[in-house]
């Protein structure tokens, strides 16, 4: 994981901020993997103050132990307002082991509203010596007093060759890494999950919605699937199928299932569906409703390949 983020654009204009001796005293990270955003955060961190994680100092900050450098909130709690007070009059206090203070803050997006405005003015104007570093794994539940007061570091999902190689060193020859790496949305927390073991599940119910024939069917199947907690995942499965079953029309290639989805769908329909879940994948980042996001794409796939069968 350490490897993807230290690449990315944001963590590099950290670097040259830090470098320059120009860090700006509150970012704001946005970085969908609310699975490993803690991880990203303590990255961030101990570039903040140089250390390096095998030392003394760095292994402190990594476990939450160095008495200049807050991670919040504790693992397993929410910060609710008591915390949040409890931050604002912590940052009154003078540093105890350097000349400067860092308060991290995971999972900002679950705030709210009223703890976020319990911080805003320390986040504006804090104490000398006093930074903080916010994560967020969606922008959206954010006050724009917030954002307006941060320097805001986004990082952008990550490519299917960069999540694949990523998850052959920690899954080497796994089974499922090309096919996690394709389906995850750039995302590479819900990547390793697919590669280590939850992709059947995610390319069943792909392989099922694009099985639908009727309207009725793909009402049915939309809001089956609407709840799913792999919602970005399918619609990547579903998008990769697509792709799939065109190639196998042209060539025959492709794995069982591509080659009957071939079968079962006319190739501008597929076409189609490709573009129509790629747009799905960019909706979703706006909390679209997931069940009227499939039926939509659904439908247009269905029409279309009837325009096709006339």
């Amino acid at each position: 994981m350490d490897k993807l983020i230290k690449n990315t654009t944001a963590y590099r204009i950290f670097c040259r901020e830090a470098e320059a001796g120009r860090l700006a005293h509150a970012y704001m990270l946005s970085f969908e993997d609310g699975v490993n955003l803690r991880r990203a955060l303590v990255v961030f961190a101990l570039r903040f103050f140089g250390f390096a994680e095998d030392d003394a100092r760095g292994g402190q900050i990594a476990r939450g132990a160095y008495p200049d450098c807050k991670l919040l909130p504790e693992e397993g709690k929410k910060f609710n307002a008591e915390a949040a007070a409890a931050l604002v009059e912590d940052c009154a206090m003078r540093p105890v082991a350097g000349d400067k203070k860092l308060y991290v803050i995971s999972g900002f997006d679950e705030c709210s509203a009223v703890v976020q405005n319990k911080l805003l003015k320390v986040i504006e104007e804090p104490p000398e010596g006093v930074s903080f570093i916010l994560g967020a794994a969606s922008l959206s539940p954010v006050l724009p007093t917030i954002l307006s007061r941060v320097r805001l570091l986004e990082i952008a999902p990550f490519t299917e060759e960069e999540i694949f190689a990523a998850l052959e060193r920690n899954f080497p020859g796994g089974q499922f890494n090309r096919a996690a790496a394709a389906s995850c949305g750039g995302v590479y927390g819900a990547a390793a999950a697919l590669a280590g073991g939850e992709f059947a599940g995610v390319h069943s119910a792909a392989v099922e919605l694009l099985s639908v024939r009727d309207f009725g069917g793909a009402g049915v199947l939309s809001l089956r699937y609407g709840d799913s907690g792999h919602k970005r995942q399918i619609v990547a499965e579903m998008q990769r199928l697509c792709c799939g079953a065109a190639r196998a029309h042209a060539s025959g290639a492709g794995d069982a299932d591509m080659r009957r989805l071939a079968l079962l769908w006319r190739l501008p329909a597929l076409l189609l569906g490709a573009e129509k879940l790629s747009s799905a994948l960019r909706d979703l980042r706006f909390n679209a409703y997931f069940p009227a996001l499939l039926y939509g794409v659904l439908t247009e796939m269905i029409e279309e390949n009837k325009k096709w069968q006339k």
